[in-house]
């Protein structure tokens, strides 16, 4: 069984899904990959052997990673955020990125080519820290501000590592990498929603958060 699950929340995209999933048959050494799902989501996926498609109630992209990370953190040492708008570029992404996570858990991400080190829109996450948290992001959040939380929290226990050389490609509509779509329009409204409760998060519960995964290095 592989050490890391790769989790994709999206929504009326099968073309990316598509895209994705092969990028990963190519570009990955040793992973399973979880889509979820909204059960209203009647878009024509290709369902593909071997990966797993998680169906759930619709609770925004942050709900339902979290749900997806809380159910599998107990079988993987290592669990994976990509957006279905990401494309690793490098063969064997999820080696480089999990090895230094082996002796101290924390987080680690790879160059998307536009944030590059001042976020982690793709991560790697030891699912010590999910299960000690009980989530993978702050529930408040719906769909932005995940890459803050893990880039503060990161650097907050001292264990966040950044690969320039790997490349998860963001294929973002920013940089004209990918056309504007309903899914993208939905996240874009949510923007003072996810930055006010982030706020709020970070004087009323950050701290916490620290204390509590500071505590499985100890």
């Amino acid at each position: 069984m592989p050490d890391m699950l790769v989790i994709i929340p999206s929504r009326n995209r099968p073309e990316s899904v598509a895209d994705i999933t092969q990028c990963l048959f190519d570009q990955s050494l040793d992973i399973d990959i979880c889509f979820g799902l909204d059960d209203d989501d009647i878009s024509a996926y290709e369902y593909v052997s071997g990966v797993i498609y998680e169906r759930n109630a619709r609770v925004m992209m942050n709900g339902t990673l979290n749900l997806i990370a809380n159910k599998y953190a107990d079988k993987y040492k290592f669990l994976c955020f990509m957006g279905d708008d990401h494309r690793p570029r490098t063969h064997g992404w999820d080696k480089i990125l999990s090895d230094p996570l082996k002796t101290k858990p924390g987080f680690s991400y790879g160059n998307d080519l536009i944030q590059k080190e001042f976020l982690p829109t793709a991560i790697v996450v030891s699912s010590e820290i999910v299960k000690s948290l009980g989530y993978m992001a702050p529930p408040v959040l719906k769909h932005l501000y995940l890459d803050n939380f893990w880039l503060d929290l990161g650097n907050a226990i001292n264990s966040i590592h950044y690969f320039e050389d790997v490349i998860i490609e963001h294929m973002h509509p920013v940089r004209q990498k990918s056309s504007e779509d309903s899914t993208y329009h939905e996240s874009w409204v949510l923007a003072d929603h996810d930055k006010a409760m982030y706020e709020n998060y970070k004087e009323s519960e950050f701290l916490n958060d620290i204390s509590k995964v500071v505590k499985i290095n100890a």
